[in-house]
């Protein structure tokens, strides 16, 4: 459906059809269709006039106004619409004076391409859906006015430079009146940068907090326009350390660490954060993987790296039995490859990032990736509701799971909670003008989303643009007879009151 723009990088709207003729090239305003049932989200499709309207400024995007379907909507209001405020009154809504009502513009930045595209997979998901459901409800209410909504997709290419680029591309080509942005530190931190830089409010996740809002020496650095919600290194450690002293899996407690060159491997691996603190504090001992690379006091590989036989040496010869890290999907593949030749059978292997999406697991193959451990901060079971779409998690996940025929993922969660976000803080401003009374907005939020409640400034012990979600530990279940993972929680030492709905299981030791 994408591919074109995940071969070429370039930025598409979410309502421009992928393809080189003029039609894609130029997407097509749609300010009153009629409804139909959709067959792709569950959500009412639009369904095509027949009447051409003008193409949007510079070929940007879709406006949706649809008064027909806020009037249907208006009578169950009650029992279906979201909390108060966000919909606008059916007056002032039709044709004649919509047109002249400018559009909230929301930027996305996302890795359409390159080695983190997996993450990108659910955003697209989620910006279709939420294409509906801004075509059947009008829009979104902004100083009591409805405003059309435009979303802007640009891809981040998986690289740091080009994920600040794309951030700068919404907020001078696109003038887009906030950013979302998650899919790892690589991503969060360059976009988060430009938007500090420019004066633009941004919300941000899917990266520990300390990335964004700590430095390699431990200080705080200061943050004006950005919003970050997300689990800390610490809820990491108990999340992990906890999986690890479950008895079901006993082991020495000797752990090596597969920490790469980059943002998130320097965040883990920095000795003054909490991750090597927890380390320090228990019972685990921390194996070497080699000489330290650069000002960290820890061996970190080169991502990309084409051979991990130095350290997997390094790991057997001091009988390693836990391995953690914060790969990506194809260094770990690269990883494992390497750790069977050489006969290195980890007990228990907890990563992050590489591991978290069943599509690249398909790729390692079902026996080997079957039992890896990853943290779970959403999954389809968690009893919370979308501020705009109303859906449940299970709802989303069922929704994606039939459209893209793959397993859902946690970040489906993430991604829906930035507009859910995004949709409360605008909701309470009186102009789409006033870029710093949306950003004071954001700093004493509390947020119904999909992921739970999302309150910036909660905790006196963090910076006040963060707001943590709890964090539990999950294990990769392989069903050999349907040839489908699940992920099932095993501990939740992070939030007690999420059920577990397995026990932790060994790694295979025979592959």
């Amino acid at each position: 459906m994408r591919r074109s723009d995940r071969l070429t990088g370039k930025k598409r709207p979410i309502f421009q059809a992928a393809g080189g003729d003029a039609t894609a090239a130029r997407p097509q305003l749609a300010s009153s269709p009629t409804t139909a049932v959709g067959t792709d989200h569950g959500l009412a499709a639009s369904v095509a006039t027949g009447q051409e309207e003008p193409a949007a400024t510079g070929g940007q995007g879709f406006r949706f106004v649809d008064r027909r379907a806020l009037l249907r909507l208006a009578g169950t209001a009650a029992l279906a619409a979201p909390a108060g405020g966000l919909l606008a009154a059916c007056s002032g809504s039709d044709s004649s004076t919509s047109s002249k009502v400018r559009p909230v513009r929301i930027g996305l930045v996302t890795p359409q391409s390159g080695a983190l595209s997996s993450f990108a997979d659910a955003d697209l998901f989620v910006t279709d859906v939420l294409k509906d459901f801004f075509t059947n409800n009008g829009g979104l209410s902004v100083g009591g006015t409805t405003h059309p909504v435009e979303i802007y997709i640009r891809d981040s290419q998986s690289t740091f430079a080009r994920a600040a680029k794309a951030a700068s591309q919404l907020i001078s080509d696109d003038q887009v009146d906030i950013v979302l942005v998650g899919a790892t530190s690589d991503t969060v931190d360059p976009v988060a940068d430009q938007c500090e830089v420019n004066g633009i409010p941004c919300i941000s996740t899917m990266a520990p907090w300390e990335s964004r809002y700590i430095d390699p020496n431990g200080n705080l650095k200061a943050s004006t326009w950005t919003y970050h919600f997300f689990p800390g290194l610490a809820d990491y450690f108990t999340a992990y350390s906890s999986m690890w002293g479950q008895a079901e899996v006993p082991s020495n407690h000797k752990v090596g660490a597969l920490w790469p060159d980059d943002i998130d491997g320097r965040t883990f691996a920095n000795p003054k954060l909490r991750f090597r603190q927890g380390l320090a504090a228990t019972n685990l001992t921390l194996a070497s993987a080699g000489p330290p690379v650069g000002t960290s006091d820890y061996h970190l590989y080169t991502p990309g790296t084409k051979s991990f036989g130095d350290i997997i040496t390094q790991f057997q010869q001091q009988n390693v039995q836990i391995i953690t890290g914060v790969t990506r999907a194809a260094d770990y593949i690269q990883f494992q490859k390497d750790a069977g030749a050489q006969n290195f059978y980890p007990k228990i292997i907890t990563l992050s990032k590489g591991v978290l999406f069943d599509t690249d697991l398909k790729i390692l193959g079902g026996t080997v990736a079957d039992a890896l451990t990853t943290e779970m901060f959403w999954s389809r079971s968690f009893q919370t509701r979308s501020y705009l779409t109303n859906w449940t998690p299970a709802q989303l996940a069922d929704q994606y799971e039939k459209t893209n025929g793959n397993g859902w993922s946690q970040q489906l969660g993430t991604s829906l909670a930035l507009f859910d976000v995004a949709a409360q803080a605008l909701a309470k401003v009186n102009s789409l003008d006033d870029r710093k009374a949306l950003a004071d907005v954001l700093a004493t939020l509390t947020a119904r989303t999909i992921v739970g409640d999302v309150k910036f400034g909660a905790r006196k012990d963090l910076p006040k643009n963060v707001a943590t979600l709890p964090l539990n530990g999950g294990q990769w279940f392989w069903h050999a007879d349907t040839f489908k993972f699940d992920l099932e929680q095993v501990n939740n030492a992070g939030d007690g009151n999420i059920p577990n709905t397995g026990p932790l299981r060994r790694l295979n030791q025979t592959v």
